[in-house]
């Protein structure tokens, strides 16, 4: 493992007293991040059509890392994230708590500075700006915070009907089952098992269930972000390009910009919207059991898809009452 300071290259002179002055470990580490500049941070659920935004920001100038995967997310910052999700997450208190002694604080810390480090080496000129995409960065939003107190929070999230219909990780590790339910002691959920078999058989559920938590999360933490943090709506995006990429842009203060989604707006697809609608309807009904409160919540159901077939059921319920009664007088 290269040394805990490993940005040492992109400090600024004179760094290194207020670092060696600074007790704890994540603070010495935020110390040295100070001269790399404020990052953008994009996270989401899976599936959420993520990559049209990491590529309006890429053109925008913003470096979004060496190391992607396919989906344009970061795979050093993952090793922070699954870190601090593995051992942390929901209770990052241990974190503030330098009292505590908790054995793994100087090594989360040692580990940022090496993920950062290796993150950067895309960036080709020193001060230029940079970030990354990651979907599960919302589960350490409030690490992320500490570390870079100016850094500007880009959260996207589409339609959980369509979510639901795009399959990803099964919750078999204690990773995935904190990014799913929050703790890693489930073993079943809705009656089914936490296996690959189960999840491939109901995988709309569990699906349905995983983007509720992300979602849920990302705006709880995001709230707390106040105005460094943007909402935007995938179908928006999708459907007035110009309009939302001006307020990505403005959110991240790129002046200008026009040239850049003009590139862009020949790639924006809207066709994956509403796709959940091609499914069975007993699938559709399983997923609205799950994230109706939700989608009432984000706007996308009007009304309680539930309440209403309720009523409608016992208007004819009565209606069979009343007409049974009245062949009986």
């Amino acid at each position: 493992m290269r040394p805990t300071f490993a940005v040492a290259h992109d400090l600024e002179s004179g760094e290194s007293a207020s670092v060696r002055a600074t007790s704890s470990p994540l603070a010495s580490v935020r110390d040295q991040f100070r001269s790399l500049g404020s990052p953008v941070v994009v996270f989401c659920k899976s599936h959420s059509g993520s990559r049209l935004l990491a590529s309006l920001i890429e053109q925008a100038g913003v470096s979004l890392g060496a190391h992607q995967n396919d989906s344009r997310d970061s795979l050093d910052l993952l090793r922070l994230v699954e870190h601090l999700v593995n051992h942390f997450y929901p209770d990052f208190s241990p974190l503030w708590n330098e009292a505590g002694g908790h054995p793994e604080i100087a090594n989360t810390a040692a580990l940022a500075a090496e993920v950062i480090a290796d993150h950067l080496q895309a960036r080709t000129q020193p001060g230029g700006r940079w970030g990354w995409k990651l979907c599960e960065t919302a589960y350490v939003l409030p690490v992320i915070d500490f570390l870079f107190p100016d850094a500007r929070y880009i959260h996207l999230i589409r339609d959980g009907r369509d979510v639901a219909f795009c399959n990803h990780a099964v919750p078999d590790t204690h990773f995935w089952k904190k990014v799913y339910f929050n703790t890693d002691r489930m073993e079943n959920w809705q009656r089914h098992s936490l296996s690959h078999k189960d999840y491939h058989r109901h995988s709309h559920m569990f699906n349905a269930q995983h983007w509720v938590n992300s979602v849920r999360v990302g705006r709880s933490y995001g709230a707390m972000l106040r105005d460094r943090y943007l909402e935007v709506r995938y179908e928006d995006l999708c459907q007035d390009f110009r309009m939302q990429a001006r307020r990505i842009l403005d959110h991240i203060n790129v002046a200008g910009g026009e040239e850049i989604i003009d590139r862009l707006k020949d790639c924006v697809h809207s066709g994956s919207i509403g796709k959940h609608q091609l499914e069975s309807r007993t699938k559709r009904r399983e997923v609205l059991q799950i994230e109706t409160p939700l989608l009432l919540e984000l706007g996308y159901l009007d009304t309680d898809p539930f309440r209403a077939r309720s009523r409608s059921l016992r208007r004819r319920i009565r209606g069979l009452l009343a007409a049974w009664f009245s062949d009986r007088k």
